[in-house]
C-alpha cells in the first residue's frame, strides 16, 4: 500500500488552482494576479486539512506524520508569494506598479470659448501655476488655445472649465485651471503643456504665478 505522505495532496490542488486561475484569465480577459491572490489563503486551508485528513483516517493512537517536504516547500513558497502580492496590495503599491507598466505617451488639444471682455475694463490679471505663453489679439475676448502633452496609464480627464475669470471694478482676473494628475511613490503622471492665452492687445495684463 502506498504511504501517504502530507503535503501531496495540497501541492497538487495547488497546481490545478494556479492552472484554472490562469486559463480563466485568459479566457475572460480578467487580470490574473487578482485571481491568483486567493492561492495563498486557499493553500494554507489545504494543508490544514490534510493534517487533519491523516490524523483522523490513521486510525491510530499516536500516529507518524511523514511530510512530502519537497511539496511542502513549494507550496511555502507559493503561499508566502501570494501573501507578498497581497500586501503590496492592500498598500497600493502593486496598482502603482502595473500603471508605470501601462504608462503611455498622451496628448490632449485644448480650446476654451472666448470669453468676451466687457466695457470699462483697463487691466487683466492672469493668474496660473504653470507656465503659459501670452499672445494679443484684435478681437477684446480672452481665450486660452494649446496642447497638453502626458504619460498616463488612461487618458486624464480634461477639467470642464480651464478658465475662469472674475470681475472687480475695472481689473478682470483671468484664473488658467490644469489638468489633475497623480504622483505616486514609484512614478508620476508627467505632465507638459504648451498653452497659449490671447488678450486684447489694448488693455494692460499683469502676470502672477508663472
Amino acid at each position: 500500500m502506498r504511504e501517504w505522505r502530507v503535503g501531496s495532496l495540497s501541492m497538487g490542488i495547488t497546481l490545478l488552482l494556479i492552472g484554472v486561475s490562469i486559463a480563466i484569465s485568459i479566457w475572460s480577459g480578467t487580470d490574473a494576479l487578482n485571481t491568483l491572490l486567493w492561492v495563498a489563503p486557499v493553500v494554507f486551508i489545504l494543508l490544514g486539512a490534510e493534517l487533519l485528513l491523516h490524523l483522523k483516517l490513521s486510525g491510530k493512537e499516536r500516529p507518524v506524520m511523514r511530510y512530502d517536504w519537497m511539496s511542502m516547500f513549494y507550496v511555502a513558497v507559493i503561499g508566502a508569494g501570494s501573501l507578498l502580492m497581497a500586501s503590496f496590495t492592500s498598500t497600493g503599491l502593486l496598482g502603482e506598479v502595473r500603471d508605470q507598466l501601462q504608462m503611455t505617451e498622451r496628448t490632449a488639444i485644448v480650446q476654451s470659448d472666448p470669453v468676451k471682455v466687457p466695457d470699462g475694463i483697463k487691466k487683466i490679471v492672469v493668474q496660473s501655476l504653470r507656465p503659459i505663453q501670452l499672445d494679443q489679439g484684435e478681437v477684446r475676448a480672452v481665450q486660452l488655445l494649446g496642447q497638453v502633452q502626458y504619460w498616463a496609464p488612461k487618458p486624464l480627464k480634461q477639467p470642464e472649465r480651464m478658465v475662469a475669470t472674475s470681475t472687480v471694478g475695472s481689473t478682470m482676473y483671468v484664473l488658467i485651471n490644469s489638468f489633475e494628475h497623480k504622483d505616486g511613490s514609484i512614478g508620476s503622471e508627467n505632465i507638459n503643456q504648451e498653452l497659449t492665452l490671447v488678450l486684447p492687445q489694448e488693455i494692460e495684463v499683469e502676470k502672477r504665478g508663472f
